[in-house]
């Protein structure tokens, strides 16, 4: 009896462990998704132009200025990329949202695409929530 408790109580701790691991492993590519999916929803097309940059662990980091109407508050957003699109002062396509124009991303609405970050978020997330409401009911079966 005692050894049954344990095997259901290190089972449950395991489930919970590699639960969290995988709901923190996919929070990425869940906040990916949701700017995404924002964009998608109420994105304006426009333009950016990059002010500055950045390389860190052969990696470009871009910042850009979305070119905003007239009156409206800077606002800047960076990329990552693995080969600079150009010098200070290239003017790229933007798909940004207009309540909150710092989320932002190079290219065009049709460009959008977050089926990747959707299917990690569903299996990764989805199963990591399983794993966890799994290990929490062995957890009070042990008890």
């Amino acid at each position: 009896m005692a050894t049954s408790t344990a095997v259901l109580l290190a089972l449950g701790f395991g489930l919970v462990f590699l639960a969290t691991i995988s709901l923190i492993m996919q929070l990425e590519s869940y906040l990916t998704h949701r700017l995404l999916s924002a964009l998608e929803r109420h994105g304006v097309e426009g333009e950016a132009i990059a002010v500055r940059q950045d390389v860190m662990a052969g990696q470009a980091r871009v910042y850009f200025e979305v070119r905003l109407p007239e009156g409206e508050p800077r606002s800047e957003f960076y990329e990552l990329f693995l080969i600079s699109p150009g010098p200070v002062g290239t003017v790229m396509p933007v798909v940004y949202d207009r309540r909150k124009p710092r989320r932002a991303k190079i290219g065009t609405r049709q460009e959008i695409d977050f089926r990747a970050e959707r299917r990690l978020v569903q299996v990764m997330g989805g199963g990591g929530l399983v794993m966890f409401v799994a290990g929490v009911v062995l957890l009070f079966v042990a008890r």
